[in-house]
């Protein structure tokens, strides 16, 4: 399945896109990311490897026919109705340039999510120090359930997530009137 917005196309990532993934992945655009493969090759097996499991799809993010970045829903529940929402990651900022394609593919994923997959929340974590996406998912409504403490290892140091969620009536109420207003912003 392919989602279409006015600027951003997600497509779902196929093994070729691992020379690619992994060049966004080992750049500083990441630092935020749990760390993952560090060649080709092993880029090309984790791909392998998720494309496999039943409940998650990976994303390339495209601009122009272009692949700029990549996105997940990860987790996804059919039975209790709910999924996360990982890995946004910009990855050709220079070829993105101002546009709004991360609003859109966020945009684009969440409609997704409530609407083809019926799902009821979204959640996600969030790295302490990715102060930025705090304060851009506080301004889109979700809420902050909690801290898991030394949750991951960066950098040979424990770091601490916020765990944050959106309902889907809070999606369809807020969240989704946000990311819309972003994207208008953004046109020239």
């Amino acid at each position: 399945m392919v989602l279409k917005g006015q600027f951003a196309k997600l497509r779902p990532i196929v093994v070729t896109d691992a020379a690619i993934t992994l060049k966004w992945r080992l750049s500083d655009r990441a630092r935020f990311m749990q760390s993952g493969a560090k060649t080709v090759s092993e880029q090309e097996n984790w791909i392998s490897n998720s494309l496999k499991k039943e409940n998650e799809i990976t994303f390339i993010i495209e601009y122009k026919d272009i692949p700029v970045g990549m996105f997940a829903i990860c987790n996804i529940n059919k039975v209790y109705r709910h999924c996360s929402i990982e890995r946004l990651l910009i990855g050709e900022k220079e070829i993105v340039g101002t546009y709004p394609i991360a609003f859109e593919s966020e945009l684009l994923l969440c409609d997704y999510i409530f609407n083809e997959l019926d799902m009821h929340k979204i959640n996600g974590d969030i790295m302490e120090d990715n102060k930025d996406m705090i304060k851009f998912r506080k301004y889109l409504g979700y809420s902050f359930d909690g801290v898991l403490r030394d949750q991951y290892i960066i950098n040979k140091e424990f770091k601490s997530t916020l765990l944050v969620s959106v309902l889907e009536s809070e999606y369809l109420n807020k969240c989704r009137n946000r990311l819309s207003g972003l994207i208008k912003l953004s046109q020239f």
